[in-house]
This record gives C-alpha cells, sequence and structure tokens, in this order.
C-alpha cells in the first residue's frame, strides 16, 4: 500500500467520488473496496469527471465500475450515403433543389457550405422518405391481400391486373427494406469491427 500511495502522490492523482455500494469486491466473509478510478488534474480538464456508480456484481465477486464524464460533447453521426435513395423519384430533385439555393460565399467556402446544406436536407428527407419503412410495407400487405381475394374469387384479367399492381407494389416495398437495413448492417459491421470507413462521393452539376 506504501508504493501504490507512492505512485498516486508521484502522478498527482485521486480519487473519484462514487456512489452505489460502499464495497466493490467480497468473498462472503471480507467486504472491501478494492476497485476505483484515479484521475489527476490534465484528465479532469479534457474530460469533465464527475463520478463513478458502483453497480449490482451479479454473479462475480467484483463490482463493475460505470465512470461518467460530464463537459464532453457530443458529435453527430458520421454522414452516410446510402445506395437506396439512387432509386427513389425524390432523390435528385432534392439534390439539385438544394444545390441550387443561392448561399453567401465564394469559391471553396461556396462549395463547402452547399455540401453542409445539402448533407442536411438529405438526412431530413432520409427520415421523412424511409423512416416509415415498417408502416409502408404494412400498407402494401393491407393492400395486397384483398386483390388477392378478388382473383380468387372473380379469376378474370381486371382482377389479375389489379392483384399484378398490388404484388408489385408490395415487392418494392420489401427491396427497399431489404436494401435500406442491408446497408445499414454493413455499416455497424463496419464501424463496430475493423473500423474502415467507406466514403461515397457524387458530383452534382447545377
Amino acid at each position: 500500500m506504501e508504493e501504490f500511495n507512492e505512485v498516486m502522490f508521484n502522478c498527482a492523482l485521486s480519487n473519484v467520488d462514487f456512489d452505489g455500494a460502499q464495497f466493490t469486491w467480497t468473498n462472503g466473509t471480507v467486504w472491501q473496496r478494492l476497485d476505483r478510478a484515479l484521475t489527476n488534474v490534465a484528465w479532469n480538464e479534457v474530460f469533465g469527471c464527475s463520478k463513478v456508480s458502483h453497480l449490482s456484481r451479479g454473479r462475480s465477486d467484483h463490482a463493475p465500475l460505470l465512470i461518467q464524464y460530464g463537459d464532453v460533447t457530443a458529435t453527430a453521426p458520421s454522414f452516410r450515403f446510402l445506395n437506396v435513395w439512387r432509386n427513389h423519384s425524390e432523390f435528385l430533385p432534392v439534390v439539385r433543389k438544394v444545390w441550387q439555393t443561392p448561399v453567401s460565399a465564394t469559391g471553396m467556402r461556396r462549395f463547402f457550405f452547399k455540401l453542409c446544406n445539402t448533407k442536411a436536407k438529405l438526412r431530413q428527407w432520409n427520415r421523412d422518405s424511409f423512416g416509415y419503412i415498417s408502416q409502408t410495407i404494412r400498407d402494401a400487405e393491407d393492400f395486397l391481400q384483398p386483390r388477392e381475394l378478388e382473383y380468387d374469387n372473380a379469376r378474370d384479367e381486371i382482377t389479375k391486373a389489379r392483384l399484378g399492381e398490388a404484388r408489385a407494389a408490395h415487392t418494392h416495398a420489401l427491396a427497399i427494406e431489404c436494401d435500406y437495413w442491408r446497408q445499414k448492417a454493413s455499416i455497424k459491421w463496419i464501424q463496430s469491427g475493423d473500423g474502415n470507413t467507406k466514403f461515397f462521393h457524387s458530383v452534382v452539376r447545377k
């Protein structure tokens, strides 16, 4: 303990305040606070350390520590171009409209602001157009079922054509969902896997 205290002194480390159970370890006979978080002034200036929570030990003899920091600026998720956008009839008109909107800048600053405006608009458009994919599929299914019943009963060319249209709409909705979540899953795998990033570039003409 003397060596440990000497290290704390030399490195100017101090204990972080905690909440929860008083002890972090027990063998059923002895209870001790063995686990703790230590910080120095430089660390606190960067991360604004606030507290440590002693969580439930569960099936372990040690309690896990949840370290929470204040004053950490949240960053927005990085912008990702989704391939499914290209097949949407509104995609190009949305991009053209926002790209043609005048900005108060020239040269590269003008180009930068146009990119920022386009990114923000596409994020909003993505939420509006693809945020309700599951509901779109349910609507397509609700439209398909009665068309199937109509054709089963009438079995004529008119009801057959109506059924074909309903099937096409349903298939299209499923394809959009499949493409959307396939790329979403790929992005998550990249982020949690080897950390590589794929960037999608496109040139938009005036």
